[in-house]
């Protein structure tokens, strides 16, 4: 029937240019934002010492997974992603419970000086610190160098408190007084009722944390030196910037030659083939996280930003 609708309504030529054009802008608009991610992929899938000759746009010319064999064999990745992936875990929970605990406390329409503490919250928003008093505060905290440095600083997320504040607003107010004459503390209302019933928001909460700790390597190149607290991000940008391939190597102290250097079946990897397998390799998981949270990604910001 709906087919059938559609057959019988005819466009004018100026809908049927319009209708062209607007296929032809949007088939234009995904390909420049997909091919980027392919030709890194192809580059690193093929093999280095021929991706040199250039014309390389489409698939592999000579196919290969050296280059993820010996991105992989390095002890700083592996080390890195150890590394990260405890960070983001821990930094995403922990803001989710830090602002989570200040959305439901100033939820509260008695809370005397709500408006006062939302005021003072927002001025780090307009305010911010300079890279100096940044790190000063750092280190006044003794910070440097600690492995909090990753998770404390971005455990409270105004944004985040807003989204939370405006969802638990539109929660019926009866389940929690039927929760309070039954003897529960705030605690266990926030954490047995609030909580299960926030799912969309607590999930778009633990995304934008998760893709913001993966992300970030500010942390990183300012207030930590220890090699064995490398974070991704930092290695990618100590990769892309490096002019010898041999840096995850010269990381660890394992290898410090140039591309002549390697040997066996690693002797055709190139300087450019170990940078695209890296991006390949710290973009992609991140990437492949995004389709499984979309759905409540989507229905948590559209709830916490109408109801209330």
């Amino acid at each position: 029937m709906a087919t059938t609708l559609r057959s019988t309504i005819r466009r004018t030529p100026a809908e049927q240019v319009f209708r062209g054009f607007n296929v032809i802008f949007l088939v234009t608009v995904c390909f420049l934002t997909v091919y980027p991610f392919w030709y890194v992929l192809v580059q690193s899938l093929n093999e280095g010492s021929d991706s040199i000759r250039g014309n390389l746009f489409f698939w592999p010319r000579i196919f290969t997974l050296d280059n993820y064999g010996y991105v992989l064999s390095q002890r700083s990745l592996r080390l890195a992603y150890i590394n990260t992936i405890i960070r983001t875990v821990m930094g995403s929970f922990l803001c989710l419970f830090v602002s989570g605990l200040a959305a439901y406390s100033i939820s509260k329409k008695d809370f005397k000086g709500r408006s006062a503490l939302i005021t003072y919250f927002m001025i780090p928003i307009f305010v911010g610190g300079t890279i100096v008093s940044n790190y000063i505060v750092i280190a006044k905290l003794g910070l440097l160098d600690n492995w909090l440095v990753y998770v404390l600083p971005g455990s409270f997320n105004f944004f985040f408190l807003i989204i939370i504040r405006t969802f638990i607003n539109g929660l019926p107010l009866s389940l929690e007084e039927s929760a309070q004459i039954d003897g529960a503390s705030y605690f266990t209302i926030f954490f047995r009722i609030i909580i299960p019933l926030c799912m969309p928001v607590v999930a778009t909460v633990l995304l934008f944390s998760a893709v913001g700790y993966w992300l970030d390597f500010y942390t990183n190149l300012l207030y930590v030196s220890k090699q064995s607290m490398i974070v991704l991000q930092y290695l990618l940008y100590m990769v892309l910037r490096a002019n010898k391939m041999s840096v995850l190597s010269q990381m660890q102290a394992v290898q410090t030659g140039a591309v002549a250097q390697l040997s066996g079946s690693y002797s055709k990897i190139t300087e450019e083939s170990v940078k695209m397998t890296v991006l390949i390799v710290i973009t992609v998981p991140i990437l492949l996280v995004y389709p499984f949270f979309q759905r409540y990604f989507i229905k948590g910001v559209l709830i916490g930003a109408i109801k209330g």
